[in-house]
């Protein structure tokens, strides 16, 4: 299978209308996977968990970044902060599994301990430079800050400020009472397939008629319309889908039986979904939201974290909204799944996009801007 090249990218970038979408090889080359990482992936600001996880002092989870290596931490002073989890001495790590809350942290090899604000403490065996320069000597930290009750963390030193960085915000995750939701339900599940697949597969809503029949029947995909923002060209990219004039919510029944919203009263007839480029999607149903942090392990597979939020004063999570979502869920697997085994089979060769996948052409002009530089550099011999 040839390699994704400049020219793939330009036809793209081109209007919807004129535009192609990315072949075959965008999906399964591994090299052009660490070209994505490079660029974009570990460039971005990514959600890793969320504030209510890390509230009390020493509570800390680890991320997905810098090969998971960095942890966010609230330390006694109730600042949060992203640490690597590598020792100062020798780089064994200090945190074991994937969260927890502890006063102190102790790495295995040497007995090294750090506190909840990656403090050193105690460095047995320390050479004398660590008793003159303790206050240095601390946990190398990355950048970590909060939105609407979701954490991000950034590896890049360079990256914008979060709130630059994602500009435009969709009003309605602005309007809605997001940080004082919880969670009700906690999911992960591995996609056998490339991460843009999973993303330009939330993007669009006509599948919904043959592969989601029971949100075609609460969302009807005729009445949806996208939301690129004013600019056309922010991180974020939503759409918005009216409810079927008989229903309340998005659920096996329809029926909200008295939860209260968790969207704003303006959108308490509406559903909108959000995708926070490169790896965020969110689902703003009237009485809860649901939110996906997608984590690429490779070319081929996609871990996805998923959480429902719901307004504080239900008790637990709907029965008739999990199940709802628990068929939907493991409908897209499936459709991403099989578009997967053809872009490995080098049998893709799309004709263009259907004028309502404006949303799907948006989130692969974003990719392959960023890729351009990387593609272009390469083509030449020369660095990025």
């Amino acid at each position: 299978m040839p390699p994704l090249t400049l020219a793939d990218l330009e036809r793209v970038q081109r209007p919807l209308a004129e535009a192609r979408p990315f072949p075959g090889v965008a999906y399964v080359d591994p090299a052009l996977f660490e070209i994505e990482r490079r660029e974009i992936l570990d460039r971005s600001w990514r959600c890793v968990g969320l504030a209510a996880d890390v509230a009390a002092p020493g509570a800390w989870l680890r991320t997905p970044l810098a090969e998971e290596t960095l942890v966010v931490v609230r330390g006694e002073d109730l600042a949060l902060r992203a640490l690597y989890d590598a020792c100062r001495h020798r780089g064994a790590p200090v945190f074991e599994g994937e969260s927890g809350r502890a006063s102190a942290f102790t790495c295995g090899y040497h007995g090294w301990v750090y506190d909840s604000r990656g403090a050193l403490r105690e460095a047995p065996f320390a050479p004398p430079a660590v008793a003159r320069e303790r206050a240095r000597c601390g946990l190398r930290e990355a950048r970590v800050e909060v939105f609407a009750g979701l954490v991000f963390a950034s590896v890049d030193p360079h990256a914008p400020p979060l709130a630059e960085a994602m500009g435009e915000v969709p009003p309605w995750l602005l309007r809605a009472a997001l940080p004082t939701a919880r969670v009700a339900h906690r999911a992960r599940w591995l996609v056998a397939a490339n991460w843009k697949l999973v993303v330009e597969n939330f993007q669009e809503s006509p599948r919904f008629t043959r592969v989601h029949p029971l949100r075609e029947a609460r969302t009807p995909s005729e009445r949806a319309r996208s939301w690129l923002g004013a600019s056309g060209a922010g991180a974020w990219l939503g759409g918005i889908m009216p409810l079927r004039d008989a229903d309340e919510t998005v659920s096996l029944t329809g029926r909200r039986d008295g939860r209260p919203p968790l969207a704003a009263a303006e959108d308490a007839r509406l559903v909108h979904d959000a995708m926070l480029f490169p790896l965020l999607l969110t689902s703003l149903q009237p009485d809860y939201l649901l939110l996906y942090r997608l984590e690429p392990r490779g070319p081929e597979q996609t871990l996805v974290r998923h959480e429902l939020l719901v307004h504080p004063a239900v008790a637990s999570a709907p029965r008739d909204v999990l199940d709802f979502w628990a068929r939907v869920h493991d409908e897209d697997r499936a459709i991403c799944e099989q578009q997967q085994r053809v872009m490995r089979g080098g049998g893709h060769a799309s004709i263009g996009y259907a004028s309502c996948e404006d949303g799907v052409h948006a989130f692969d002009v974003r990719v392959a801007r960023a890729l351009s530089p990387a593609l272009r550099a390469e083509a030449s011999g020369g660095a990025p």
